[in-house]
Formats: structure tokens, C-alpha cells, sequence
């Protein structure tokens, strides 16, 4: 099978959290193949989360949007949702 990905993927096991309203507990998932700009989650009833939401993994102290991009009956592949921030703050990255 050939791999079409532009970048390449760490392959990883962690625990992550989804955040699909601020008033709502976070589900528990389990991220894969982590890239600059998206990621594998492995999650219970995948097929019932929103298009977009929040991924939190702690031990990486990553905390960002995402959108689904490819979605399955136990997991989905997001991509990660990029940010304009002002020009002195892209500088000081």
C-alpha cells in the first residue's frame, strides 16, 4: 500500500481528550500518527462527533481545533485547523 501523505507521521499511542461544547465532559480518545497538520483518533461512536471540535493531549501539550476529514465506525482522521495570527506574533513562533 502506498502512503500519499505530503508529511511525514509520528506514530504514537496517547491518551486525548475531545471537546465538543464547553459544557460538556471531554471524550476520551486515543491519537495516532500525529503530523504538523493532522492526526488519527481512535474514539468510541466516532461516527456521532461534530465536524469540528477541540483535541486536547495533555502529554504533548497540544490543544487544538479540528476538522474531520475521513470518519469510520471506531475513529476519525482530522485535520488540524490553522490559525492567522498577526504577523508579530507568527515572528516571535
Amino acid at each position: 500500500m502506498s502512503d500519499k501523505r505530503r508529511e511525514p507521521r509520528n506514530t504514537c499511542y496517547l491518551r486525548a481528550e475531545i471537546y465538543t461544547s464547553t459544557d460538556a465532559a471531554p471524550l476520551i480518545a486515543e491519537a495516532h500518527d500525529i503530523s504538523d497538520h493532522g492526526m488519527r483518533l481512535k474514539v468510541l461512536n466516532a461516527r456521532t462527533l461534530p465536524n469540528k471540535f477541540m483535541v486536547s493531549i495533555p502529554r504533548r501539550h497540544i490543544r487544538e481545533m479540528v476538522e474531520v476529514r475521513r470518519r469510520s465506525e471506531g475513529e476519525v482522521g482530522v485535520l488540524i485547523q490553522t490559525v492567522d495570527l498577526p504577523k508579530a506574533v507568527r515572528s516571535s513562533r
